[in-house]
């Protein structure tokens, strides 16, 4: 039998590679496959909503559709990803598989989620990093023809963090600079390629890249500080008890 390292283990449980592993009961993957199945039918009514030109009379019918889909979804509030584990803010396997599913970015839950795929890789150099894999349609569109560049700057703040695996980091982006070398297209398979450059203990340095094709579409450097999710969880939830001044 193969054995693993925490580490390993670590790297692979924050990106899923181990399947759906907060699943558990039956109904629970049956919960799981048609929110996904909804979830991915919400991406494509999105779609043709930002590409297709619809008769006044068949928007009105989809709107009483989407009204009585939205009654239909009415429920009790979910559990963020950070209070899904055994213990909150704790960064166990549960956690890490319901942020893969609550990602605004790679979530296939989440309906504004393009989704980024991402998965480990090893780089030519032998060292561990993640690739990526997106497709974004006419709803992404900034420039004619391209993803706007908020979304390529988002692709790549969340494949640099699934990169913090690599170093067993809890950590939060400091700083993100991306470099725009060519208008990343819309509607073609992306490619993302992510991996540490400098981890000095509480900093944590990483670059990526975007490819459509052979063209280097984008290329960043992020700068991650290892956090205490607890403290920050303190803080915000500090916030939310404050009375706004502005109110």
């Amino acid at each position: 039998m193969r054995s693993f390292s925490r580490g390993f283990l670590a790297e692979r449980m924050w990106l899923g590679e181990y399947g759906r592993m907060g699943e558990g009961t039956i109904e629970n993957r049956a919960w799981r496959a048609g929110a996904e199945a909804l979830s991915d039918e919400i991406r494509a009514i999105v779609d043709a909503i930002a590409a297709r030109e619809v008769a006044l009379e068949d928007l009105a019918a989809a709107t009483q559709l989407a009204r009585a889909l939205r009654r239909r979804l009415d429920g009790p509030r979910r559990a963020r990803w950070y209070d899904a584990g055994e213990h909150a803010m704790s960064l166990d396997a549960a956690s890490r598989e319901a942020y893969r599913d609550q990602s605004p970015i790679r979530g296939r839950l989440n309906p504004v989620a393009p989704p980024l795929k991402i998965e480990i890789a090893k780089r030519a150099d032998g060292k561990p990093g993640v690739s990526g894999r997106a497709r974004l349609g006419l709803a992404y569109e900034g420039p004619p023809h391209g993803v706007h560049g908020g979304w390529v700057a988002a692709l790549f703040d969340d494949l640099l963090g699934a990169v913090q695996g690599v170093a067993e980091a809890t950590s939060l982006t400091a700083r993100l600079t991306v470099r725009y070398r060519h208008v990343t297209p819309i509607e073609e398979d992306l490619r993302l390629e992510g991996w540490i450059h400098r981890d000095d203990e509480r900093r944590i340095v990483a670059k990526a890249t975007c490819h459509a094709g052979d063209t280097l579409t984008a290329e960043a450097e992020g700068l991650f500080v290892r956090v205490d999710f607890n403290e920050i969880q303190g803080r915000m939830q500090q916030r939310r008890e404050t009375p706004s001044r502005g109110g």
